[in-house]
Formats: structure tokens, sequence, C-alpha cells
């Protein structure tokens, strides 16, 4: 098959513009964090900019631009990504920041094959080799990457078709994505038509301080810990293992501590683990119930809430409670900041509100949940074979090794 250098499938790279802060009208700016990491533009928060009208007609960007990542990434996340731009002409204008570039398809190319193409390179990890790190910052040798890397180039009719055939795949897996959010939705509707806004308590339910109902609360051992098992260590979860309000055991690490403290730290059924400090404040009392017979413990970063016996409470209908917008935003809000981090400590956990419906209707809500849940998990499997059929539609079309 014909191959072609991505210079030769462009009329030119644009560079982006970042302007000035807007003392009045200003320019629609795209940056990365616009980029979603699945190619496509999330336009909810765009900065606005002062930027010259001359500036503006020459580096506007038009529909089946591409916008590539020239600075930024990190290791987990390589620069290069790229976001295809399918605004109308006749919306409104945009341009994108200096730490991105436009790079717009000449007639040689469908527009939209050759972003599924870059696109491809950068799941790859193509663009590793092309990056080098200045003042802290990782950057994309874009020239040297545009003009080296080469694009399989069947005919213009073969290229529609086989962005014809990814959209309808790639469709399909969106689909399946937005069903499963539409569940996450649909429980959070549930749980406010039956007990109501958690912080603003419209249904006058009893409210109580978590702390009246805590057994035990505890910081989480601060010694150092590593990667490799050995005999005599035990598992410990950190800030990484809570995540979208379960525990995940994904890179574990382990700790060997003497019995005492290790016996004080030891997870049990139904403990809560709560994240009490990160830089980042949407972190901040993220938490998950703790389900599981084998033995961990936890690390600093982490405080574990361990219920009284008859505290008329299920943890798991607390952790959701908390886990609401409006319990989230509050929790952000009263969190303290130190050296750049923001953080909760015991007492303030011990003085949440929280209101105190039945356990006959704590438990209702658990078990719809719970269903939910079984169905979010076989649509996860569907979700996973729809990825696996794209991305092997595109090694198909776009390898060309």
């Amino acid at each position: 098959m014909n191959s072609a250098s991505i210079n030769n499938l462009i009329t030119g790279k644009i560079t982006g513009e970042w302007g000035k802060e807007p003392t009045s009208d200003g320019v629609k700016v795209i940056r990365t964090t616009n980029f979603r990491n699945d190619g496509m533009l999330d336009l909810t928060n765009v900065v606005v900019r002062d930027i010259p009208k001359v500036v503006i007609q020459k580096k506007r960007l038009l529909s089946g631009d591409i916008i590539i990542e020239k600075s930024g990434g990190s290791p987990a996340q390589p620069v290069g990504r790229v976001v295809y731009f399918d605004v109308p002409i006749n919306s409104e204008v945009y341009l994108c920041n200096n730490f991105t570039s436009i790079l717009r398809p000449s007639e040689k190319i469908n527009s939209k094959y050759l972003f599924l193409a870059l696109y491809y390179l950068h799941s790859t990890k193509r663009t590793l080799k092309y990056q080098n790190k200045t003042t802290g910052i990782i950057n994309l040798q874009l020239d040297r990457y545009i003009k080296t890397e080469k694009v399989n180039t069947p005919s213009l009719d073969e290229q529609a078709k086989i962005v014809n055939l990814i959209d309808q795949a790639d469709n399909l897996r969106q689909k399946r994505k937005q069903a499963i959010g539409l569940l996450d939705e649909y429980l959070k509707s549930v749980f406010l038509e039956m007990f109501g806004d958690p912080v603003g308590n419209p249904k006058n339910l009893d409210v109580i301080k978590f702390g009246e109902i805590i057994d035990d609360i505890r910081y989480g051992s601060s010694r150092k810990s590593d990667d490799v098992y050995s005999s005599g260590k035990v598992p410990i979860l950190r800030i990484p293992n809570i995540a979208k309000g379960a525990i995940t055991y994904d890179d574990l690490q382990y700790q060997e501590l003497p019995k005492v403290e290790k016996e004080k730290l030891q997870l049990r059924k139904s403990d809560i683990l709560f994240v009490r400090t990160n830089g980042n404040p949407d972190y901040i009392g993220r938490c998950a119930v703790f389900e599981d017979d084998k033995e961990f413990i936890y690390a600093s970063y982490l405080i574990r809430v361990r219920l009284k016996e008859k505290a008329g409470f299920l943890a798991e209908f607390i952790r959701f409670c908390l886990s609401m917008d409006s319990y989230k935003h509050k929790i952000r809000k009263e969190s303290r900041t130190t050296a750049g981090n923001y953080n909760i400590n015991t007492q303030g956990i011990r003085n949440f509100d929280l209101i105190k419906p039945s356990l006959d209707q704590q438990t209702k809500f658990l078990e719809l949940r719970k269903s939910i849940e079984i169905l979010k998990a076989k649509m996860f499997v569907q979700s996973s074979e729809l990825d696996n059929q794209f991305n092997a539609l595109m090694q198909k079309y776009f390898n060309s090794n």
C-alpha cells in the first residue's frame, strides 16, 4: 500500500496563540484541558482571550482541522494527543493555544482519515520517540515527527469507506459508555427522590453528626512501603486504590509492621476509607467501603472510619451519600490548604452532618444499587468487547509497520 509522510499530507501547521486577558469581548481558545483522550473535544470550559483580529484571521480553526498537543503530557500519557475539530465554519470562532498546533489536511487526504491515523500513532505511543524535556515541560518535536512518520494512503474513496466503518464502530462503543453513565445518573435521581439532597435535606429527615456513630477513626501507616512482596509483609491500600467509589487492588505495595501496629491498622469489613490529603481538591473526602476477607492495612494519606455496631447506618449508604455532588462541594469548600495540598482531618469527618433514613429505606436503596452494579458489570464486558473491535480496526488500517 502507498504511504506518505504526515508533512506531505497537510497544507501546513499553524502555531497556537494565547493572547491576553480580555478587557471586553474576546475569542474562544482551546487548550489541552479541552482534549478528551478519545480524540473528541470538550468545549464546555473554553477560555476567552484577547487576540488581534489579524491573528484571528490567520489562525482561526476550520472544520476538519486536527489539533495536536505539542507541550505538556507525562510519562504515563505521552505528549502528542490529537483532537478533531468539526465545528461548522458559520458558528463561533475558535483558536487553539500556544501548547498546541493546527495540522490542516490537504486535498490529498480525507481529513477524518488523517486524524484517525494520528490518533492511532499516539495510542501506540509512537510519539514517545519525538519527546524532549525543557524546564520541566515535555515537548513534542513536531517538525521531526510529521516529517518522519508515515500514513497509509489508499484512494480517497477507500479512505471514506474506512472512516465510515470506524465511525460506526466508535459510535457503538460511545453509546455503550453513555448508557453506563446514564445508569449512574439514574441511581442518583432515585437517591434524590427517596431521600432528597443530603446537604439541603428538603425531606426533613433526622440529621446526626457522623462522630456520634463512629466507633474508631484512625490515620494510616506512614512507614515506608515497596512493591515487592515477601513473607511477613502486608498489602497496603493507598490513594490510587480508592477510585470511583470502590477499592481497587491494582499496583499494591507492601509493608512489614510490628504485630501491635498491624492489628490497629488492619481493615475489617464495612470499614470506610477516606482520602484525607491531596493537591487536587476533588480527591478530598473521596471514600470507599472495604468488603474483603483478606488481610490489608492502609497508608497515612487515608483515614479509616469504623462504625459502631448499632449505628443505624449501612456503610455503603454513607459512602453514596457523601458521593453526591452537593456533599462533595461541601467537603471541598470546608477542606483546609497547607503547602499546596487540600486536607480534611478526623475532627472534620466527625463533624459531617448525615441524614438518617430508616435501615429499611437504606437497604431498599442499596438493593437497587446492587442490581444496577450487576447490570453495569455486564455492560462493561460488552464495552470492552466493542473497544477491542474498534482497536482491531484501527490496527488493520493504520498500522504501517
